[in-house]
């Protein structure tokens, strides 16, 4: 203002193209901040009053915590920081620092507080804030001018604001950029959409893959393994050897299942000699057989351990170190870094743990290790019926899951009931048909785990 001239060549960042110009924001745009009014200026309803939390994913959500100021407070009081319909809101304050949104439609009117800076320009209002908003998206200026304050907070004056250096190209130019930068945008929400597609696919593919295993269609049978119903039927004399020796009581409760042949009907058998005809979930190949889990597993029935019998280098599992859908353990917690005073289930190498807690979240895994856990994980022995790794597949099957889910109860924290467990029809292919599952499954998961990881 004085006439004076400044050597700011160090200063500018960069060289811009012949037809461009550096200046200040000041110069082509009025700027203007913020300001907070007293507490009995808002009312439950009059002019909108914008704070940062309303600046979201680059736009004013209003609907978000909506609060109003009387209308004479923004009209006399807050009159300089009035807003109008496509301003540039900037906030000032940090972090995050530089979030950018235009006044919608849907406001008219309104205002807005201290931590946030109103961009004007003085001619082109649209064309030039839709450059400037791409432009200062970039942060590099605002980066460069931004101080930390005492109490850790990062932030950028009226004053600075106002004297931000701006690249301005033509306006013709300025449309181009834009047209360019949202076109490319464009392409990339596309991609990002097609990879989300794309994924979700992968996942469908791994559900179908593990519902044809269990209907028995994954791979072909063999007729010479070894039917589905000599293991079942060995499971039983041994069990009713050990009630016979005295070592184990007859549940009143225990049943076998089987199919007729004069009328291709399935039955279940119970140990009071009483039979009933039963309804099977689908049709499963001639080797294979049904069951109820709990004829083949103590479901529920698990070895404790109090925390006086644990060492401090003791693994201890949790719900939350394992990740849903995928049977994967995202982390090993010893006992000296999770000193739970609760009772836990002693679990060994191989064996399989399945989560009753909000089992729609699909929690299963295979030990690598010894280890002890919570007691809402419970470690499944199928005593030689079913391998684990076919166990665990099957129990991530939708098949199971759905079946489980409608059985859960519980609002806050749904769970499995220990009696409706033991009652789910599990189909039972041969062992060496079992393996043949599990390798396949194997084989097409590491090829779609291949596909996911290209794609991220």
């Amino acid at each position: 203002p004085d006439g004076t001239v400044k050597d700011i060549e160090d200063e500018i960042p960069f060289d811009v193209p012949e037809g461009w110009a550096w200046c200040r924001l000041g110069e082509i745009a009025f700027v203007t901040a913020g300001k907070t009014p007293s507490k009995d200026a808002f009312v439950n309803e009059g002019i909108p009053y914008i704070k940062m939390y309303n600046l979201r994913n680059q736009r004013i959500d209003f609907d978000f915590q909506p609060q109003y100021i009387k209308r004479e407070i923004h009209e006399k009081v807050l009159k300089k920081s009035q807003t109008e319909i496509g301003d540039l809101i900037m906030n000032i304050v940090g972090p995050p620092l530089g979030k950018l949104a235009f006044i919608p439609e849907s406001l008219p009117e309104a205002n807005f507080n201290q931590a946030a800076v109103l961009i004007r320009p003085y001619r082109f209002k649209s064309e030039i804030n839709k450059y400037l908003f791409y432009f200062l998206s970039e942060m590099s200026e605002i980066n460069s001018i931004a101080t930390k304050g005492s109490a850790g907070q990062v932030n950028i004056s009226l004053t600075q604001s106002q004297c931000m250096k701006i690249p301005l190209p033509p306006l013709a130019e300025q449309e181009r950029i834009v047209s360019a930068i949202e076109n490319i945008f464009a392409q990339i929400d596309t991609l990002e959409q097609n990879k989300f597609d794309l994924q979700a696919t992968i996942k469908q593919a791994k559900s179908k893959i593990l519902d044809l295993a269990i209907h028995g269609k994954l791979v072909p049978q063999d007729p010479n393994d070894e039917p589905a119903d000599v293991l079942l039927e060995k499971l039983r004399a041994e069990k009713e050897a050990k009630i016979k020796a005295g070592e184990l009581k007859r549940d009143k409760n225990d049943s076998y299942i089987y199919k007729s042949s004069s009328d291709n009907c399935h039955y279940e058998k119970f140990a009071d000699g009483s039979i009933c005809e039963i309804d099977v979930p689908f049709e499963i190949p001639e080797s294979w057989s049904w069951s109820r889990l709990g004829s083949i597993c103590d479901y529920g029935k698990c070895k404790n351990a109090s925390t006086d019998e644990l060492s401090e280098d003791s693994w201890i599992l949790d719900l939350e170190d394992i990740e849903k859908d995928t049977g994967k353990i995202l982390k090993f917690v010893h006992y000296n870094d999770r000193k739970s005073l609760s009772t836990k289930h002693v679990f060994y190498k191989g064996d399989l743990l399945y989560s009753k807690l909000r089992p729609y979240l699909n929690k299963v895994v295979i030990a690598p290790k010894d280890g002890f856990c919570t007691s809402e994980i419970l470690p499944l022995d199928f005593k030689g019926v079913l391998t684990n790794e076919y166990g665990q597949y099957l129990f991530m099957s939708s098949y199971f899951l759905e079946i489980v889910n409608f059985l859960t109860y519980g609002v806050k924290m749904p769970r499995l009931g220990t009696d409706d467990a033991r009652k789910i029809l599990i189909p039972i292919p041969p062992i060496p048909e079992q393996k043949r599952i599990v390798s396949k499954i194997e084989e097409v998961f590491k090829q779609l785990d291949t596909i996911s990881a290209q794609i991220e």
